[in-house]
């Protein structure tokens, strides 16, 4: 199964860099620490994606015939929260993008220490669980944390010209992830033949229970739930890739994992512009959450 060449992984990683900086530039640090000391909202975010998600897609896989691969690589999506292009929807949905960077750290933190250890678990063919661990956590701190501190410091520096550079940077991430959107498709489209029928309904009906998931768990707010929802269903198959390599390699437990990014960033996209034109608070037309004093 071939995976997507180095350019494309480069864009699709430029584009969390640039969209990390564009929400630290527009937004300050006290309203991401505030959202990330919100235990209630948080806490339902873990139970969404580390225990109703998990839960409901064992029940999925059982359901559906798949062949023990395919099984294999959907439970490993379903077990892999924070996925990181999720950032983009939310913009796209009109939610709160404070949120949607608060959920990526605790997802993303998440699924290093848990899915591995997971995944190990639940299939005892595996090998040792440490094999992807460095590489994992040191992709997260390039793609994340270092856009997030040099935001931070570029804001304290620049106080007044940090809102309009984060602006540019947002719709520069736009076109960046259009880019490379267009750029992985002709990767994912074998393996989204070599599911079969059931797999492909496999990842349709995962993403559409994600999707109930985090909006039943987002709160009264339509602007988090949103986010919560588009979180959730994006899987974060960027840690699910080195995991499959790793412990199944030339098997099939790949197809699933390549083809989810190319049917669920579809259906997250329609989902995202859908919301954003029908559904809105009525109170604050969707801005961003303001930092409690």
């Amino acid at each position: 199964m071939e995976e997507a060449p180095l350019y494309v992984k480069f864009l699709m990683y430029l584009f969390v860099v640039v969209y990390m900086l564009s929400v630290m530039l527009e937004t300050t640090h006290g309203e991401i620490v505030t959202m990330l000391k919100d235990r209630h909202r948080m806490g339902l975010a873990l139970l969404a994606n580390l225990v109703v998600v998990p839960i409901l897609s064992f029940v999925l896989v059982r359901l559906l015939d798949l062949r023990p691969e395919i099984r294999i690589g959907v439970m490993m999506l379903a077990i892999s929260p924070g996925g990181l292009f999720a950032l983009q929807f939310a913009r796209i949905s009109k939610g709160n993008r404070v949120f949607a960077v608060a959920l990526v750290i605790v997802l993303c933190v998440s699924a290093i220490l848990i899915t591995p250890l997971v995944a190990h678990w639940l299939f005892p063919r595996a090998g040792p669980e440490v094999g992807p661990f460095a590489w994992i956590v040191s992709l997260f701190l390039l793609l994340v944390t270092g856009p997030l501190l040099a935001g931070r410091a570029l804001q304290r520096q620049f106080p007044e010209l940090a809102p309009k550079l984060g602006r540019w940077l947002g719709l520069l991430s736009i076109a960046i992830f259009i880019i490379a959107a267009l750029l992985s498709g002709r990767f994912k489209n074998p393996a989204i033949k070599a599911l079969g029928a059931d797999g492909i309904v496999a990842i349709v009906v995962l993403t559409v229970v994600c999707w109930v998931v985090g909006w039943t768990l987002g709160g009264p707010e339509i602007r988090n739930r949103k986010v919560l929802a588009i979180s959730t269903a994006m899987r974060n198959f960027g840690i699910c890739v080195p995991l499959a390599v790793y412990y199944f390699p030339g098997t099939e437990v790949l197809a699933p994992i390549l083809a989810f990014s190319g049917i669920s960033i579809p259906m997250n996209m329609v989902f995202a512009l859908v919301t954003a034109r029908a559904l809105r608070d009525p109170a604050d037309n969707a801005k961003p959450v303001e930092a409690k004093p």
